[in-house]
């Protein structure tokens, strides 16, 4: 095994040292690696003061998405510090990058819950997907009573059953 990770450290050595590997050229799985990474890093993090809506990701308003589009930025993603849930999907839609369906995220993907992205009485929640796995995700989200949380594993197609605050009305891949 040593044998053949050899060639592959000195390979990448070599490239990294010649400057021939470059940010744009990482592969997408570091970039939702990254994200993951932002999201779970977080838990706990909660408001100052308690109840505030006072955070790290945005201004003094409701957070969970200042918090969605944080992590994508911590991963070179360039997505504006969002406020409200449905700009998220609308700028996915912009970008090729939105799905109206319930099924498909892998980590590092933002969910949506609720009806759809028009208004906060439709778009109400969101998160990133930090696992996949048996049909099952797990969500990082932010602002979830007033902190950053983990939850599941649970059904997308049955997310508001699993506790969450709506049904998945869509998501927008990382990439």
């Amino acid at each position: 095994m040593l044998f053949k990770l050899a060639p592959v450290l000195l390979l990448t050595s070599t490239l990294l040292s010649t400057g021939a590997v470059t940010a744009a050229a990482a592969p997408a799985v570091d970039t939702r690696t990254a994200i993951v990474d932002a999201a779970n890093g977080e838990l706990g993090q909660g408001e100052t003061p308690p109840g505030s809506n006072c955070t790290p990701y945005g201004p003094c308003e409701a957070w969970c998405a200042h918090f969605a589009t944080w992590t994508w930025r911590q991963a070179g993603i360039n997505i504006p510090n969002y406020g409200f849930t449905g700009d998220i999907y609308t700028w996915g839609q912009g970008k090729g990058r939105a799905h109206s369906t319930n099924t498909g995220m892998q980590p590092g993907d933002i969910v949506l819950y609720g009806t759809g992205p028009q208004n906060t009485d439709t778009s109400v929640h969101t998160g990133v997907v930090v696992a996949v796995g048996n049909g099952k995700i797990t969500t990082v989200e932010g602002n979830a009573s007033n902190a950053v949380r983990k939850f599941g594993p649970f059904d997308p197609t049955h997310a508001k059953a699993a506790g969450r605050p709506g049904n998945i009305y869509g998501w927008v891949a990382a990439q």
